[in-house]
């Protein structure tokens, strides 16, 4: 960590779901070794000219309501800010998250049926995704009941809070489809309705949305940007500088249960590019070049346009 806080410009986003107040505790001391927190308005300035020190910007996806009661009381004591993208379905009618309904099928079971695997599920647009789920889950008894907050969405009043309290509130969706195995009518609709509604019940614009699972392509982010988010977040591990493009920046995943030697350790392998593959489950590297006007190098892949 220490050399790549020597050696690299610019900074991390990381992308992070669920924490207990311990964990939430622990990665912020961590982190705040080696980064400056910053907030989304910061990124820009922060990108274009680095500081003393790397920046660091939170971000948290799905709108679990652990991110409510456990989460952002810790940030808002230590003065940390981030950023919360929500799936705006199960935010708004209190369902579970299509990954959570799968969790509870193979604990009633006791195993996962064949075509339930999650890469089996991730490879399907969603409505066939569901249709697998519902047939399944239908033979089960499954308890919903007394769900922890790490298993079911915030409320909209919940998200309202948190927005008032100084966080800033994104779009992800609106049912966490992977966007990428949707046809572009449904793909479209998902980045459009999610935005809006988003700037519907917190009463001002949203400006920026996170790809769910971070599988994106081109058309998909540019459409994003028609709708008027200026920040659009991927799933690439790496870190961000200058040469980084906010129609598709990069984050590193860190989960809950990371220790801190895990925590750095990742960090800092993704200061070295390539180094770390993508977890939208398709297993590319990062290998993105741009030119100096900011377009994307000749010959150059695209990140999420090949499989």
């Amino acid at each position: 960590m220490a050399l790549a806080r020597r050696f690299k410009k610019g900074g991390v986003i990381v992308n992070e779901h669920t924490l207990t107040n311990a964990q939430t505790e622990l990665h912020l001391q961590v982190l705040g070794r080696w980064f400056d927190f910053i907030a989304l308005d910061e990124l820009p300035q922060r990108m274009a000219r680095p500081g003393r020190r790397p920046f660091c910007l939170l971000t948290f996806d799905d709108g679990k309501r652990s991110n409510f009661s456990q989460t952002a009381p810790v940030l808002e004591r230590l003065r940390v800010p981030a950023v919360f993208y929500l799936t705006t379905g199960p935010v708004t009618t209190g369902s579970a998250f299509w990954f959570d309904q799968r969790e509870r099928i193979v604990k009633a079971l006791g195993c996962c049926p064949s075509g339930l695997e999650l890469a089996a599920l991730k490879k399907l647009p969603f409505d066939q995704l569901m249709e697998r789920l519902e047939r399944v889950g239908a033979k089960c008894d499954l308890q919903t009941e007394g769900e922890p907050d790490d298993l079911r969405p915030m409320s909209w009043d919940e998200a309202r809070s948190l927005n008032q309290r100084g966080f800033a509130v994104g779009a992800h969706g609106v049912t966490h489809a992977i966007l990428t195995r949707e046809n572009r009518q449904k793909a479209f609709g998902e980045i459009e309705e999610s935005l809006g509604k988003v700037s519907l019940e917190l009463g001002s614009r949203c400006r920026t949305f996170a790809f769910p699972n971070g599988n994106w392509d081109r058309e998909l982010a540019q459409h994003a940007e028609r709708c008027g988010a200026r920040t659009i977040m991927t799933t690439e591990p790496t870190w961000v500088d200058h040469t980084a493009a906010l129609w598709h920046l990069p984050r590193v995943q860190i989960f809950g249960g990371s220790s801190r030697a895990r925590i750095e350790s990742k960090i800092a392998l993704a200061a070295v590019r390539g180094a770390l593959a993508n977890p939208d489950g398709t297993g590319r590297r990062y290998r993105e070049g741009r030119t100096a006007g900011g377009t994307l190098s000749p010959g150059v892949p695209v990140p999420g346009t090949s499989r």
